[in-house]
């Protein structure tokens, strides 16, 4: 079975190292420049799990993932937070709001498969 990961991440260099990583490991990956864009591919997509940058500059990361847990479809879709701000209050924030994990930029290319492994839930 094909898993499909939505990446929302507004920086060219980390949504190429996702897609990249992911899709070597068979993973299908679904590419969104920002927040707007990302809500929009969940809707369309409904992906197994989504991997959330923070800072956009359209809409916010926090938004994104307010915005997914208000959707009974998308709701249950785990979250990963990609960031480079090791704020704990931050960190503490996306977790309340649903968020499964949280990983800090930059980050190796294993990390990120075990945390995507991890948390994918089958459908």
């Amino acid at each position: 079975m094909t898993y499909k990961i939505l990446s929302i991440e507004d920086t060219s260099s980390f949504r190429r190292l996702i897609r990249m990583t992911l899709e070597f490991e068979g993973f299908d990956v679904i590419e969104a420049e920002g927040g707007q864009r990302g809500l929009e591919l969940a809707r369309e997509n409904v992906p197994d799990l989504i991997l959330l940058d923070l800072m956009m500059p359209d809409i916010g990361g926090l938004v994104v993932c307010k915005e997914l847990m208000k959707d009974v479809r998308l709701s249950k879709i785990p979250v990963i937070v990609l960031s480079s701000s090791d704020d704990s209050n931050e960190i503490e924030e996306c977790l309340q709001l649903g968020a499964q994990g949280y990983l800090l930029k930059p980050f190796r290319p294993a990390m990120l498969l075990q945390i995507v492994r991890d948390n994918i839930n089958p459908k």
